[in-house]
């Protein structure tokens, strides 16, 4: 009876994995005997929130499972694992720096858990995201280095997979929490503002939109987009950011079209948890019918990582959007690792070559070459490629002898308000050309 209840105590109820009383306790007694070297590391997928909203709880604690038995078979590896929370492993591990951590134990580790998991009859890939935090003379409570390696984990990104926890990291995290308080605020209050930047032909022809949202805080002043659409994301404030944005832009589009201003297709930018949510079809329908919106006039931008997460959801829910008449288009691609085997497998409209590729082309004949294939294969798929990020005459001179029919940057226009757009379209049309005229001579 006695040894029952200490399994209870000790052990998940719906996975039988050791959980965290039972971590806390074995970390107790690691530094009571050792006292040093020691790091704490928390881990989960950085699709983890999807993950838990897609998958039930068996299919989420079959992944867990796998993932804890390939920390345990790793001979490098953790001298303690366990499931201390809702899709989250902890573990104990010995390195002499934090540099040997990440370079060595942490990047091996990680390429264990990465690879893919077969689940409902496929292969389910995972990238693994771990927040870190010493043992040291300050901090010997197993509790406080757990929570101090939680919070580290909250900064970990698929960019930046491995964070360690610090004194000064802890006050910018309480100035990021900060933040998301004003901007769920804000979000309450519909004060985020949505700009829109034209997509132009070669010679300056504007054939669509991309709404960017903007946040000019009372309290903080004006606050990147970078900085808050993070945010948004980390606190779970995404979906009501692309909601507001969404019900915006088809207020906007109605507005143009009632001022008998020529409409042209907005791109709105839809994250991985929007794309996943359940009732993320529902939502975008009403909101079109709502202001009499039709679907060929909205464009979705979905990243590499929105198709990655669940390809099989991703296939089916793209056919439906793009046979009802809606713009598919993948954003930022060249970033990371690329996966050209999508263009053909997923129904997509168009193509986004990401600022950086396009940034090298007047500097690198390779660079250069690697973006005509893509334009090549682009053309042959029926599959429009958009330049991205544009800034000189140069690019355009490139990009316009490979045949792109479409671009986005600096060179032709800089995003506007609404109202800055009107009044550039009464006075030169849908014309954005740098060379016959400016913004800022528009607004005069």
């Amino acid at each position: 009876m006695e040894q029952e209840n200490k399994r209870l105590r000790y052990s998940d109820n719906y996975t039988n994995l050791p959980n965290r009383d039972w971590f806390e306790l074995q970390c107790e007694r690691v530094m009571a005997k050792y006292n040093k070297d020691f790091y704490v590391v928390l881990t989960h997928s950085a699709n983890n929130e999807y993950f838990n909203l897609k998958f039930n709880k068996k299919d989420a604690n079959f992944l867990l499972t796998s993932a804890y038995k390939r920390l345990k078979s790793n001979t490098e590896g953790p001298l303690l694992c366990a499931h201390i929370g809702p899709g989250r492993l902890a573990f104990i591990i010995r390195a002499q720096s934090v540099k040997e951590l990440k370079t060595k134990l942490l990047t091996e580790i990680k390429q264990t858990l990465d690879e893919d998991y077969p689940l409902l009859d496929s292969k389910c890939h995972q990238s693994f995201l771990f927040g870190f935090a010493k043992y040291d003379d300050n901090v010997k409570n197993s509790s406080k280095v757990i929570s101090n390696a939680s919070t580290a984990l909250k900064q970990a990104n698929i960019n930046t997979p491995f964070s360690g926890y610090s004194e000064t990291f802890s006050k910018e995290f309480l100035e990021k929490y900060e933040i998301s308080m004003l901007l769920d605020e804000a979000l309450q209050n519909a004060e985020i503002d949505v700009a829109y930047q034209p997509k132009v032909t070669a010679s300056g022809e504007c054939i669509g939109l991309e709404a960017l949202a903007r946040w000019d805080s009372p309290i903080l002043g004006t606050v990147h987009p970078t900085s808050f659409v993070a945010i948004a994301e980390e606190y779970k404030l995404i979906s009501r950011l692309t909601d507001l944005v969404i019900q915006k832009v088809c207020s906007q589009i109605s507005y143009w079209t009632q001022a008998g201003i020529t409409s042209v297709p907005v791109a709105i930018n839809i994250s991985l948890i929007d794309f996943n949510q359940a009732d993320f079809l529902p939502k975008l329908v009403k909101y079109l019918a709502d202001y009499n919106v039709k679907p060929h006039q909205i464009e979705l931008e979905l990243t590499e990582t929105s198709l990655d997460a669940n390809p099989a959801h991703s296939l089916k829910l793209m056919r439906i959007l793009q046979s009802w008449g809606f713009i598919i288009s993948v954003d930022d691609f060249g970033v990371g690792y690329s996966n050209i085997a999508r263009l053909a497998d997923y129904p997509i409209n168009k193509l986004k070559l990401d600022r950086s590729l396009i940034k090298q082309i007047t500097k690198s004949s390779r660079q250069k070459s690697l973006v005509k294939a893509i334009h090549v294969m682009c053309e042959e798929l029926d599959i429009k490629c958009v330049a991205e990020g544009v800034e000189t005459l140069e690019q355009v001179t490139i990009m316009d002898k490979m045949g792109c029919k479409e671009y986005q940057g600096f060179y032709f226009a800089k995003a506007m308000s609404p109202t800055d757009f009107s009044k550039h379209v009464k006075k030169f049309g849908l014309t954005f050309n740098n060379k016959k005229q400016t913004v800022k001579e528009s607004l005069n």
